[in-house]
């Protein structure tokens, strides 16, 4: 399914190593200050957007299964 998401994206040098799919735009905000407290923010970069992406149901959660445009 494709469709509009926020997503808590983390780039590493400038490359997305991760992203997890949140419920709204507070719930990814107060995921990333949780974050910044627990990695190194000098090589970690954590930010909100709101992406299109492809999701899928998977244990009864709602899961990304990959960023289509950013």
């Amino acid at each position: 399914m494709i469709e509009i998401v926020f997503a808590l994206i983390l780039e590493l040098n400038g490359k997305m190593i991760e992203h997890v799919y949140k419920d709204s735009l507070k719930s990814c905000l107060y995921s990333k200050r949780v974050a910044k407290q627990e990695v190194n923010p000098e090589r970690v970069v954590f930010k909100c957007k709101k992406v299109k992406a492809e999701t899928e149901v998977y244990q009864d959660r709602k899961r990304i299964i990959r960023i289509i445009q950013e």
